[in-house]
């Protein structure tokens, strides 16, 4: 029974032992923390679990989304991308496509339209008749099982689910090859070795675990989830399997329980044999599940990440360093960095990467994963002064580790984003393009083509940018190019273009908040933004913020479009000023949005290089306050 917005829980669930909750034919059992429906095992992620039990014991009250992050990745930083994912996951297990049973209250969360029935738990020793649910795992011969199904329910706090589609019933598309010199990695499903098959929940969490850290090392792909997941029990040799997924280093293992303590094997295999293959094992207590995970990440990235093109030594290009000190402490900033939009993560790996360029000031890898999140997110910053420092440091960094190993055509490629980006420094851009190219073979990359592409259209040459995208996505389709070609073709008021572009793209990156968020302003363009705030749904929060500031003004909602402005400005105002000033300029509001993009410019915001064909900005072009701020980045014609 579908119920208007009211307080939960129902009084009667709170008296006695009940062991769920029963929705229609769907079953929730909290002790065995698993979900079926009309008798059938429903396989459902632990945060997705999480999720679903916090929605049923608060039924008919919306739940913000902040509250809803806290309960899924309790103690992590995730962006709302993740819980949009989690809830559409969740909706597809459930059969609930149309969102009738879970609701989207837009802009704010989420709520669960059902009245749950209680399920009470049976008399001791007998299993639940109705449910078939199988009895509990004795725990005098698992004393260590009542924490581990705590675990699995807060487990989130360790475990970053990958951001790849679900598994289709048709195969996946192979995986593309490979460029000269990057490895293809494939991180299979860690196999659940325990007598109650108990582990099975946990052995995923930790697959996706180190598939999400293994993204991070440079020149090296990942086979994707949907691929890798396809092999779950299969016993063949791992060449075999390297071949089919047309990889040559292959990571599996499996868990397992000895006496009170979890025990992890995991195997590296390489079928090319330049990278010495191992089976270690690990074991840790169960509330020790943090240390056991940064045991795995290291083993991984001591052995992978130490090889020339990486973070390894490498005397003929400069990169490593001979100081064994130097280099355990720089493996434990790349274990430590959690991501670009985690500040204390940025924090934290900044200060480790400081000690090891104390130990050696010649660690070329250092300074360029220095200079790299230096010139990142920015999310690191309390203040504008502080960023603005860090910025200066970033191309301090760059310059210094290129100047150590001037052959990574790559690092040009970065350090012209900085010098453009940050500084706005067009003639630097170039040089580093241009430095860049003659260091590749046959003078093009899909990555050097997406960059020119994006600089070209910053400078106002759409038509180009346009050109050049085509060329990167013809070498790469799966390049990421066809976001930033999306966004080309709106500036140019083209949204059919646009949309088919940004689909293709949502077939490789299902998840890609920048795509989505694009996608949204299609339909606002389109005047449909009810659309436009589903679609949000699936962007990052800064986006979500800022089309629901637009989506809310066009809808007539001046309140709404105020509390989401708010929020932006809240949370954002620092290292993306740039939006604020686009949301106002949108409203018509312009001595506010001028306001915004000059303090922007002042910040070195990196979104300020859109302001030439940002198709947000179009109130504010004949404004001659325009030009001004045009010149002041010197992009003014």
């Amino acid at each position: 029974m579908l119920l208007p917005e009211q307080p939960w829980p129902d009084p009667a669930l709170t008296k006695g032992e009940s062991r769920g909750w029963r929705i229609s034919d769907i079953e929730i059992d909290r002790h065995l923390a698993q979900v079926s429906r009309a008798g059938r095992k429903l396989a459902l992620e632990r945060s997705g679990f999480a999720l679903l039990r916090h929605l049923v014991e608060n039924a008919g009250r919306t739940l913000g989304k902040d509250e809803l992050l806290r309960i899924g990745w309790p103690g992590r930083v995730v962006s709302e991308n993740s819980l949009a994912k989690a809830i559409g996951k969740l909706r597809q297990v459930l059969g609930d496509e149309q969102a009738e049973l879970i609701q989207s209250v837009h802009g704010y969360g989420y709520r669960l339209a059902a009245v749950p029935e209680a399920l009470w738990q049976p008399p001791a020793g007998l299993a639940s008749a109705d449910s078939g649910a199988a009895a509990l795992p004795d725990r005098r011969r698992f004393p260590w099982m009542p924490a581990m199904l705590s675990l699995l329910l807060a487990m989130v706090v360790v475990l970053a689910w990958s951001a790849s589609r679900p598994i289709a019933d048709t195969p996946p598309a192979s995986t593309p090859a490979a460029a000269p010199g990057v490895d293809v990695i494939a991180v299979l499903p860690l196999r659940d070795l325990s007598p109650a098959a108990s582990l099975g929940l946990l052995a995923n969490g930790y697959s996706n675990y180190l598939r999400d850290q293994l993204q991070r090392m440079p020149a090296l792909r990942i086979v994707n989830r949907a691929e890798s997941q396809a092999y779950l029990g299969d016993h063949r040799d791992p060449g075999e399997i390297a071949r089919e997924l047309g990889a040559n280093l292959i990571v599996d293992g499996e868990l397992s329980h000895v006496d009170d303590r979890l025990r992890v094997v995991l195997r590296l295999h390489d079928s090319s044999g330049r990278i010495a293959g191992w089976s270690k094992s690990f074991e840790r207590a169960p509330y020790d599940q943090s240390l056991l995970l940064q045991d795995l990440v290291t083993a991984l990235f001591a052995s992978i990440g130490n090889q020339p093109q990486r973070w390894g030594g490498d005397s003929r290009r400069g990169l490593g360093t001979t100081n064994e000190d130097a280099h355990r402490t720089f493996m434990r900033a790349a274990t430590l960095f959690g991501g670009n939009n985690d500040p204390n993560s940025q924090r934290r790996t900044i200060a480790v990467l400081e000690q090891a360029l104390e130990l050696d000031p010649d660690y070329a890898d250092a300074w360029l994963m220095l200079g790299g999140i230096l010139g990142g997110s920015g999310y690191y910053a309390d203040t504008t002064e502080e960023l603005v420092a860090g910025r200066v440091r970033a191309i301090a960094g760059m310059d210094r580790g290129i100047a150590l190993a001037p052959d990574d055509p790559l690092n040009y490629l970065l350090r012209s984003e900085m010098r453009f980006l940050y500084f706005f420094d067009t003639a630097g851009a170039w040089a580093d393009i241009e430095a860049a190219a003659a260091r590749t073979p046959g003078g093009e990359s899909p990555a050097l083509l997406v960059w020119k592409a994006r600089l070209l259209a910053s400078l106002g040459r759409i038509d180009e940018a346009i050109a050049v995208g085509a060329r990167a996505i013809a070498l790469d389709p799966a390049s990421g190019a066809r976001r930033n070609q999306g966004w080309h073709y709106l500036a140019k008021g083209d949204t059919r273009r646009a949309r088919a572009v940004l689909m293709l793209q949502l077939e490789d990156l299902p998840e890609n908040p920048h795509s989505n968020f694009y996608l949204a302003l299609c339909d606002i363009f389109e005047r449909q933004p009810d659309a436009a705030l589903r679609r949000l749904e699936f962007s990052s929060t800064l986006f979500r913020l800022l089309g629901t500031v637009i989506a809310q003004h066009e809808r007539g909602d001046r309140a709404a479009s105020d509390i989401a402005l708010n929020k932006l400005i809240d949370q954002f105002a620092i290292a993306d000023g740039y939006w604020v000033g686009a949301a106002y300029a949108w409203r018509g509001e312009l001595d506010q949005a001028v306001h915004w993009i000059e303090r922007a410019i002042r910040g070195g915001d990196s979104s300020a290089a859109y302001l030439k064909f940002d198709p947000l900005l179009g109130k504010l072009r004949d404004d001659p306050r325009y030009l001004q701020l045009l010149t002041a980045i010197n992009l003014q014609d």
